[in-house]
């Protein structure tokens, strides 16, 4: 099985489905918007289908917005960098989403708690002002910001985290880094002597080249091979 497939296996990767899910339910709403922008009329009929169709969007957006927040902040936890560790730029875009997201969810959700409780409809509550177009737009906006956040989290696994299984914090498992090469055929208690020797007297590039790893992999072996001398195992 190909390692990348393999690892989103493992991680249980959902990102595809979420993505696709958040916008088939977001066609919905511009479908309705750009034909009441160009049909001069909408009839009765025509009115009660969308409002039913919009009503069937609402409800898959408000379960995706819950299961793809959950989602992805869950992603968002397992990235963190550890103590200490400066934070890449796909990490501070897949915050923004993330945050971006929850804070996006309280200002959707307030309002309507509102409503809810006084027993009145939300244009009431929020009137004819600049706070009934703000929550028009947070409601329109949380589609994309779940669609943005999945897709940053899940580049970040498949380009940051190509190779290995994820430990339990996210991060790939530096043993098997170590252990692995470029197509995972070699590993360094399959070495001989004579190409630990090799290793060592040789250019990381070309050595990498004529063993079949990674330079990677040719590095840190050549970290072991200095430890294991130091130790007496072996006689470079």
């Amino acid at each position: 099985m190909p390692e990348n497939k393999k690892h989103k296996d493992k991680g249980r990767d959902y990102s595809e489905i979420l993505i696709w899910s958040a916008a088939l339910v977001t066609v919905v709403r511009y479908a309705a918007a750009f034909i009441a922008s160009d049909a001069t009329k909408i009839g009765e009929t025509l009115s009660l289908l969308i409002t039913y169709a919009m009503g069937f969007s609402g409800l898959g957006m408000g379960i995706l917005d819950v299961i793809g927040g959950t989602y992805l902040f869950t992603g968002w936890q397992k990235k963190m960098p550890k103590n200490g560790d400066p934070w890449s730029f796909k990490f501070k875009v897949l915050t923004f989403f993330a945050i971006g997201l929850i804070v996006n969810g309280i200002l959707i959700l307030i309002p309507f708690t509102m409503s809810r409780v006084s027993g009145v409809s939300i244009h009431h509550v929020l009137g004819d002002g600049v706070l009934l177009f703000g929550w028009s737009a947070v409601v329109n906006v949380a589609p994309y910001l779940l669609i943005g956040g999945v897709a940053v989290g899940n580049l970040m696994v498949t380009i940051d985290q190509p190779k290995g299984e994820q430990g339990a914090n996210g991060s790939p498992n530096v043993r098997q880094e170590e252990e692995q090469g470029a197509n995972s055929s070699r590993t360094f208690s399959s070495l001989t002597n004579i190409e630990k020797s090799y290793i060592m007297q040789t250019d990381s590039k070309v050595a990498a080249k004529k063993i079949g790893v990674t330079q990677r992999a040719i590095q840190k072996w050549r970290l072991k091979i200095q430890e294991e001398s130091t130790n007496e195992k072996i006689v470079i």
